[in-house]
Order: structure tokens, then sequence, then C-alpha cells
């Protein structure tokens, strides 16, 4: 079941390269954090507004104000935390795309599909969640199984300007 408003997630560990786990307790000491889940690095297109890519260089593009608002952005899937640095130095990303390459917190949010896109599972669904430092779930959105669906940073952004403003 995806984590909804007012719930604790429990806590997860992430890549961010060769022997560089980090925990979600970790991050969260630096402040709320914006998690949002990709299923894939390199796919998609940002011209079309479609996929993966549309939706990191959406959160890219309102980075600043994230920052401004004091919420992290982090950005989320199962590819290696090598293809990850790769791409989002392509995109010309500076914010963190880190591996969940055990699954770990897309259960934790409940964004784990066992069945999705054929070959491809198991796989995380499209979602985005505001997490507040003691790890409440203080905004969600999922896709579920409709993967095309992509998160609104602009909703995100305002959630997270709400948490921080309250």
């Amino acid at each position: 079941m995806t984590a909804a408003t007012g719930t604790t997630v429990a806590p997860f560990r992430l890549v961010r390269g060769p022997n560089d786990v980090v925990t979600s307790t970790e991050l969260l000491a630096d402040g709320p954090i914006l998690f949002h889940f990709f299923p894939f690095a390199y796919t998609g297109s940002l011209e079309k507004g479609q996929g993966c890519e549309a939706q990191v260089c959406g959160f890219g593009a309102l980075l600043d104000d994230f920052t401004a608002a004091g919420v992290q952005v982090i950005g989320v899937s199962h590819d290696s935390p090598f293809a990850l640095k790769a791409w989002a130095n392509d995109l010309g990303q500076t914010y963190p795309l880190l591996s969940d390459f055990e699954w770990e917190a897309a259960k934790s949010f409940g964004v784990l599909l066992d069945e999705a896109l054929g070959a491809f599972r198991p796989l995380n669904t499209r979602a985005a969640f505001l997490l507040d430092t003691d790890g409440t779930v203080a905004y969600g959105w999922s896709a579920g199984d409709e993967i095309n669906h992509l998160p609104n940073p602009a909703e995100c952004l305002a959630a997270a300007r709400s948490l921080t403003a309250a």
C-alpha cells in the first residue's frame, strides 16, 4: 500500500556510489526531503514532456525554489549509481539521483510494482513524497499502475512551502 499523508515511512538505505550507502535518517538530518521516484535513467524526452527525463528535469527546473523553501530534492530509481551519476551529468542536473538497488525505499513508500511493463519487473512506479525530518509523509502522490503519468513538480513545491512555512 502506498504511504499515506501523516504516516511514518520505515527507514531505508540508498546508494550514492561505490561503498557509499546513506540512510534515510542521515538524509533527513539535513531537513525535509522531496523524494521522487522514476523507473529508468536514460528514458523519456524533455522536448516531448514525457518519461523519466521530463520528470527529472522538471524537478531540476524548480530546484532553487525547493532550496529556498528549505527542502532537499532527491530522485530515486533502481538504476546503478554509476548510470544515475552519468545521466544527471548529461542532463545538467545538480541534485542527487540515488540508487534504490535493493528496492528498500520503493518498499517503504509502497511504490514497488511486482508486475509492470512486461519483462521489466519488479519496477518502482512514478511517485513523489515529501517527508518531514521525522520521516512523516507530509505530501504523497503515486502514479500507481499508470506509469506514464508524471508527478507535478509545482504541486510538490507548493506542499514543500506549506510544510516549511508551518
